[in-house]
């Protein structure tokens, strides 16, 4: 073989695996957090929104989540809300298998906004983490008048914690701020975040202000305050082993013991905020969604809160009309049976509901900032889906030090003269630690694909300085 000929296969060999490198990272999926981002409109009346925390299996070891978890989410696959928040401890330990788990549970549902606990960095999977479920900190300003910011709260004060505090306030503008984080502060369970921290955090909110709700997990109950202004909110209910103490609540504190329960929360654009504590598993009641024919819903809530009275439960109904996604939010009251009926006439939709609050909007493929909205006359709301020139923009903010990255596109969108109603939502279910390949897994394919090129282009370039050199 010629020289000449070495040369040209060397080069076939290099270009080959440059493209198939290029193919691997092309075809890397997105961690959850990234994952089920979807464009929030901020148009719309008000925002519903499930918070969940603590939801680690009793023995940490184990690869599967309690059972009241899926019962948890099946319900949050019900209520299908604009977003979901956790306050940590999502795992055992963090292992690779344990964080698969979780992906595939959550996975399917909009916007998924976890924050790290204690439990989820035991097995020292931090970059794992932050590749298949969310950024260690981060926050996310898509609903208007709000920033959520999520705190990694097993950082080092040193740097690290004070550093995430002090990005909060940047560029906030007139917004609220919503703080999501572990350890809590209030209400003190003897259970809280440490005096250094805590104090930290707290000098900075008497400074600059702007926090409005703080959401907090690692103790494994329900326990609310309102201080200063601040409502402080622990929620740890959603599967870890539930706690039976403090005896003696704090001053000024709700605290209720050995109850399995999620959040519901409602966020309004005029920056305030209502919010249930629902009691989660047996006897805690149902809420049905029942698809009567194609085009008519009903929806039955016998839930119960965490004192064990009627609930109400917002829900978010969502189907395809043609190219577009119509959504339907209603407040469903306690003990009550809602009905919701579809009018399809070309460009025209008309909602039917006997809800007392609720309103319908519709996006086109895409997302869009600006939806079209309906709210209820006489209890319809009537959505005309003619050419909508929208602004489309996706927001993608890793972490507290890094600049968001904007991307505006204007597009144009018709709907159908033909339409059809489906429904997508699919319930949780237990899953093995034979789990779908997640982002780290494939980052960990590029990786080693990344090491084997290395050192085969090495081998080549070695062989052609030999036959050089002969």
């Amino acid at each position: 073989m010629t020289q000449k000929s070495l040369y040209l296969i060397s080069l076939i060999l290099l270009v080959s695996l440059i493209l198939s490198l290029g193919t691997t990272y092309a075809q890397q999926a997105h961690s959850l957090y990234e994952e089920s981002r979807t464009v929030i409109p901020d148009n719309l009346p008000w925002y519903p929104i499930v918070v969940i925390g603590d939801n680690r299996p009793t023995n940490v070891n184990s690869v599967q989540l309690p059972p009241i978890f899926y019962m948890v989410i099946n319900e949050t696959k019900e209520i299908y809300p604009i977003a979901v928040i956790g306050t940590g401890d999502h795992t055992g330990m963090g292992t690779p298998e344990q964080i698969n788990v979780l992906y595939n549970a959550l996975k399917g549902l909009q916007n998924v906004w976890l924050a790290l606990g204690n439990h989820d960095l035991d097995a020292h999977q931090e970059k794992y983490w932050t590749q298949v479920i969310a950024p260690d900190h981060y926050h996310v300003d898509d609903i208007p008048g709000w920033r959520i910011y999520v705190l990694n709260s097993e950082c080092r004060l040193s740097m690290q914690w004070k550093a995430q505090v002090n990005n909060i306030w940047n560029n906030l503008d007139n917004r609220s701020l919503i703080l999501v984080f572990h350890r809590p502060i209030y209400p003190r369970v003897e259970h809280n975040l440490d005096p250094e921290r805590a104090n930290y955090l707290l000098n900075k909110i008497a400074q600059h202000g702007h926090v409005e709700l703080v959401l907090q997990g690692h103790w494994h109950g329900y326990a609310s305050e309102v201080r200063k202004g601040i409502t402080w909110i622990i929620t740890g209910g959603a599967g870890a082993p539930l706690y039976d103490y403090p005896k003696t609540p704090p001053d000024n504190a709700t605290i209720v013991l050995e109850r399995n329960h999620y959040i519901v929360l409602i966020l309004y654009p005029n920056q305030t905020f209502t919010y249930e504590p629902i009691l989660a598993g047996d006897g805690s009641g149902t809420l049905k969604i029942i698809r009567i024919n194609t085009t008519a819903y009903k929806i039955v809530n016998t839930k119960l809160d965490i004192f064990k009275k009627p609930a109400w439960i917002p829900v978010r109904l969502h189907t395809n009309v043609s190219s577009w996604t119509v959504y339907t939010s209603l407040i469903v009251p306690p003990n009550t049976t809602i009905t919701v009926n579809y009018e399809i006439n070309g460009y025209d939709v008309k909602i039917r509901s006997n809800a007392t609050n609720w309103y319908a909007y519709a996006t086109p493929p895409g997302g869009a900032n600006n939806a079209v909205v309906g709210k209820p006359v006489d209890n319809v709301a009537e959505l005309k889906l003619y050419k909508l020139q929208t602004t489309t923009k996706t927001t993608t903010i890793t972490t507290a030090t890094s600049t968001p990255i904007i991307t505006t596109t204007t597009t144009t969108s018709q709907a159908s003269t033909t339409s059809s109603i489906t429904t997508t939502s699919q319930p949780a279910t237990p899953t093995t630690a034979t789990v779908q390949q997640t982002t780290a897994q494939q980052s960990s394919q590029t990786e080693i694909i990344a090491i084997s090129a290395a050192i085969i282009i090495g081998a080549i370039i070695a062989a052609i300085f030999i036959i050089k050199k002969k």
